[in-house]
């Protein structure tokens, strides 16, 4: 598998913008400390991560020469972590985290 230069600045874009909106779930955690916050950021960067391991793969081999893995391989492990990103995701939706305190 190659990767086009259409697919390579895809990928620089995606791991960019994804970096970006991870820093700014992160600096939202700062500011509140609310934990469902990080699961949020990890779920998103590990999504993110992913969503990109096809184009990551194809651009290491090129560049390393390393033995080629298999297409399949590839696309069920980014299957796999993308799964784990969205439980994430999920998990910092309907996680228990800070008790709920009765308004005075």
């Amino acid at each position: 598998m190659t990767v086009t230069l259409m697919e390579g600045v895809a990928a620089v874009l995606m791991y960019l913008l994804g970096g970006a909106l991870v820093l700014f779930i992160y600096e939202a955690y700062v500011k509140t400390r609310q934990r469902n916050m990080i699961f949020l950021a990890l779920g998103f960067f590990i999504l993110i991560f992913g969503g990109n391991l096809g184009t990551l793969n194809a651009a290491a081999q090129a560049i390393t020469a390393a033995p080629p893995l298999d297409d399949s391989t590839v696309r069920t492990a980014s299957l796999v972590i993308q799964l784990v990103g969205i439980l994430l995701l999920l998990y910092s939706i309907v996680g228990p985290f800070e008790p709920r305190h009765p308004k005075e």
